[in-house]
């Protein structure tokens, strides 16, 4: 009699999860730490006044990660990525986003960026508003450390 109990409640269980997972899915980001010959970072911001970030999106449905990034660059900030960028690590900032964090290296500029303001800026000398856990990825990844390195 109890082996049943906790077949049976194991079964309800198994459903809730499903139906959880079905209901509550996470979205997956990918974020690109794009830095220049001088070490200095591609930042950026959509309106004026407006908090600097790296340069970040919602991965769609039926891309990967990889196609992801390059389809950010090249239509947000007008970059092609001429070589094979470098996933340094996955991080979340909300229990319901998971994001894919690269480092671009080998790429260049082919028009200007669409409906932002971008700057490269020094790791030590990031725009005010930038948060902080976002300065500490990116002197990581300058480093060359991954994400989840101290």
């Amino acid at each position: 009699m109890r082996e049943d109990r906790f077949f049976v409640g194991r079964l309800v269980a198994r459903a809730f999860q499903q139906y959880w997972r079905l209901t509550r899915g996470v979205y997956l980001d990918v974020e690109a730490c794009v830095i220049d010959e001088a070490d200095r970072v591609l930042m950026m911001r959509k309106e004026a006044g407006g908090p600097w970030s790296l340069p970040a999106s919602t991965v769609r449905n039926g891309e990967n990660l990889e196609t992801a990034l390059r389809r950010l660059m090249r239509d947000v900030a007008g970059i092609e990525v001429n070589s094979r960028p470098e996933l340094r690590g996955f991080y979340t900032e909300s229990p319901d986003r998971q994001t894919g964090l690269y480092v671009v290296r080998n790429w260049q500029q082919l028009s200007a960026p669409a409906n932002l303001e971008t700057s490269f800026f020094a790791p030590a000398a990031l725009p005010a508003g930038v948060t902080k856990p976002a300065t500490e990825r990116i002197s990581r990844l300058v480093e060359g450390r991954t994400i989840s390195e101290t």
